[in-house]
């Protein structure tokens, strides 16, 4: 995709991504930014624009998809190929009558096939230096050895670059673009300011959805140039750790007429929902809160990471997951969520970005309250440290995280603010932004944005 005003830092989403914007600039080329009529990334209809993702999505046939698999394995048969679709090591689907392949397919076949990836079967059993180091800055702070290891300030820069094309001549474009949550929404982060805008005209949404945002609007770009909407921003970010003992300590029963266990045990279709029977299975006769969340994420631990579907193209990620046996970070925290809900356990949606050192991405997390201790932290996709004798390290992300941590989002599916008019690029999430005209929704690769840190500095609180 041609950059004509900055050096940009395009997303690409590695180990928390919903989908990976980098992969869709072959797309651009055959879309073509001046063919006649609609461009493919410009969506005016909701129905039709998720059919175009689903065909995009499963853009490989069922040939196709062998050859990439034996560019990798010579030795795979055409048997071989029926037992990992089978095995959901790579995943199929029938279109118009015709077997068609997920892109990702060949690379997940790696990650899922226990004979391609070292045996692995479980998240996090032999996590990194850099991870662990994470960790242990923030059990630092908290036993008294570390006093800047709790918490950081960040400051960073944001922006969508739209380019011109003919079916947006004449035209607006306004885009949405995340904001780091503050107060209640999200205690481990304070101090958010905006610092710089472009243009200097912005909405913010506050409280009115449950994606927090700030949005632009500018005419659309002339021939031969390409608009820009950024803003850079700064912020404090901590971690968060809650030992094991202390929760057990504090705990006392829920107030199930309170609005807060009501509101975060509800079910929200289509994403968050009953799945009261494998709930109830994991746990067994336990009915202790804490040791049943305990339970519940190293069930869902076992689910091995792999490339993900748009989420706007599945029905219902958590029964996703459980159909597909595997899942991404958001997939695995809406079933994380799903089953503490379906326990009588309040559980709430936090997602946003993860900025470790050379690892900044998209990810998704969940938190899960206690009553007498508070809302928790529970990151599942980061799984057990097999690798610590540090028994609070082992199960850290089960009831804290870290503090290279960007939180947008306190929900799914909310409406933006200020309202879109036509469907999201994500419909689920947002992290990588929006961006519409008066006639529908731009969809990738119509544009690009970026993220990029200009510092990370640690702090005392």
């Amino acid at each position: 995709m041609k950059k004509t005003i900055i050096v940009a830092l395009v997303l690409v989403a590695g180990a928390a991504g919903a989908y990976i914007l980098a992969e869709h600039r072959d797309e651009a080329k055959e879309a073509g930014y001046s063919r006649p009529g609609d461009p493919v990334w410009l969506e005016s209809d909701s129905a039709a624009a998720i059919t175009s993702r689903i065909a995009s999505d499963f853009s490989l046939t069922l040939d196709e998809a062998k050859a990439a698999i034996r560019e990798q394995h010579p030795e795979v048969t055409d048997a071989d190929v029926d037992t990992f679709l089978a095995r959901h090591y790579i995943e199929g689907r029938e279109i118009d009558g015709v077997m068609r392949v997920h892109r990702k397919s060949p690379r997940n076949l790696n990650l899922l096939n226990p004979d391609y990836n070292g045996g692995i079967t479980d998240r996090g059993y032999d996590a990194s230096e850099k991870r662990l180091s994470y960790v242990d800055s923030v059990l630092g702070y908290y036993r008294g050895s570390n006093d800047k290891g709790l918490a950081h300030r960040v400051t960073y820069r944001f922006g969508i670059e739209v380019p011109y094309n003919e079916a947006l001549e004449g035209d607006s474009i306004r885009v949405w673009m995340p904001l780091p949550l503050e107060g209640e929404l999200c205690d481990r982060q304070t101090d958010v300011k905006i610092v710089a805008a472009e243009p200097a005209d912005y909405v913010l949404s506050g409280d009115r959805s449950v994606h927090n945002t700030i949005s632009m609007m500018l005419p659309a770009p002339a021939k031969g140039d390409t608009i820009r909407f950024e803003y850079v921003g700064t912020y404090i970010t901590k971690g968060k750790f809650v030992s094991g003992k202390e929760i057990e300590a504090k705990m006392k029963p829920y107030d199930k007429n309170g609005e807060l266990y009501k509101r975060y045990t509800a079910f929200e279709a289509p994403h968050i929902v009953n799945l009261d029977s494998l709930a109830h299975a994991i746990v067994g006769d336990e009915t202790n809160p804490h040791r049943q969340s305990e339970l519940v994420a190293d069930y869902i631990m076992q689910f091995p990471w792999a490339g993900a579907r748009e989420y706007s193209t599945i029905d219902c990620i958590p029964t996703y997951v459980l159909r597909e046996r595997h899942g991404d970070c958001g997939q695995v925290s809406l079933l994380y969520i799903s089953l503490m809900r379906s326990l009588g356990v309040p559980a709430r949606w936090e997602s946003g970005w993860m900025l470790h050192p050379g690892e900044k991405n998209y990810h998704d997390w969940a938190e899960v309250y206690f009553e007498g201790v508070g809302w928790i932290p529970v990151d599942v996709s980061f799984g057990r440290y097999g690798n610590t004798p540090d028994a609070d390290a082992k199960t850290f992300y089960s009831h804290g995280i870290d503090s290279h941590r960007f939180s947008t989002n306190k929900g799914v599916c909310g409406e933006l603010y200020p309202p879109k008019k036509f469907v999201r690029s994500e419909t689920v999430d947002f992290q990588a932004g929006e961006v519409e005209c008066s006639r529908g929704n731009l969809f990738y690769p119509g544009w690009n944005s970026y993220f990029k840190l200009i510092s990370v500095e640690p702090v005392k609180i």
